[in-house]
């Protein structure tokens, strides 16, 4: 009866064991703007919105001195810091949106370029890690820090987008982002999405950067779509909705829609399945 037991437990535990490795490792996306401030968070907010309206479960992170926590209803929230610092628990500081997904904020503002301490740095890294496992994706609004990466290693480590417009200004700050990053990071690839223009206009802009990105510095940028001018847009933001729960039908929704397609990897496993089903 022991041996079976023992087998039995053994077995259970290897059963888990491949179901853990099984599972899909959490898509991180880090979002820096060469766009006006108020605008990223209204990328992150419609695209963590469009991605549970996918089926998965989000988590957006406030990392950024430039934009406000109210944009992810986290006014006053405890932070992961806080956390770390024993002041409150992780499920005070985890706040579930009216837009369905998960925010939290990394620390407060004023300590993003001052935070320095090496043991809690590694602390604040091990509990980020540990709490991006609990959802599919998380998109986190960020910043550069003054040594010119991103404030967490996870972070440094996973997939960045750059969001920029057609104006010459913001193409010239989305391509100093992607050089101080390389800088530090060493060469790799960015995605790239463009505000305020039309499929056309943002191919041309991509265009462009990406073929001085690839002359200067050897890397390739990837596209990953435009949202259009859209007074749609606003309209859902003074409503305190998401654009593709207040119009469903606007341009703007359908982009994001879009995007978020393209970010989710549930959505990415469902069509490579189907790819090879017709081989």
């Amino acid at each position: 009866m022991s041996n079976f037991n023992s087998n039995h437990i053994r077995n259970d535990q290897a059963a888990g064991l491949r179901r853990i490795m099984a599972k899909p490792k959490p898509r991180v996306v880090s979002v820096l703007s060469a766009s006006p401030s108020q605008v990223q968070p209204r990328l992150i907010t419609n695209l963590a919105a469009s991605i549970v309206s996918q089926g998965s479960e989000v988590l957006v992170m406030h990392a950024s001195e430039s934009t406000f926590e109210r944009s992810y209803e986290l006014d006053q929230s405890p932070s992961l810091l806080d956390v770390i610092l024993e002041k409150h628990t992780l499920q005070q500081a985890v706040k579930l949106t009216s837009h369905g997904f998960s925010s939290v904020r990394l620390m407060q503002k004023n300590l993003l370029n001052s935070a320095n301490n090496n043991h809690t740095t590694s602390q604040l890294n091990l509990l980020f890690n540990q709490l991006a496992q609990q959802y599919d994706m998380v998109l986190v609004d960020t910043m550069l820090t003054k040594t010119n990466v991103l404030p967490l290693h996870k972070l440094n480590e996973s997939e960045i987008i750059i969001q920029l417009t057609r104006k010459p200004e913001s193409i010239t700050q989305a391509y100093s982002l992607i050089k101080l990053l390389c800088n530090e990071l060493g060469r790799r690839s960015f995605g790239i999405i463009v505000d305020d223009s039309t499929d056309a206009q943002a191919q041309i802009v991509f265009g462009n950067i990406s073929q001085v990105a690839k002359r200067f510095m050897q890397i390739e940028l990837d596209f990953f779509g435009a949202i259009p001018t859209d007074s749609h847009l606003n309209r859902a933001s003074k409503l305190g909705r998401s654009v593709i729960d207040a119009f469903p039908f606007a341009s703007a929704s359908t982009a994001l829609k879009q995007i978020a397609q393209r970010l989710d990897y549930k959505h990415d496993n469902i069509f490579n399945n189907k790819q090879a089903s017709y081989n």
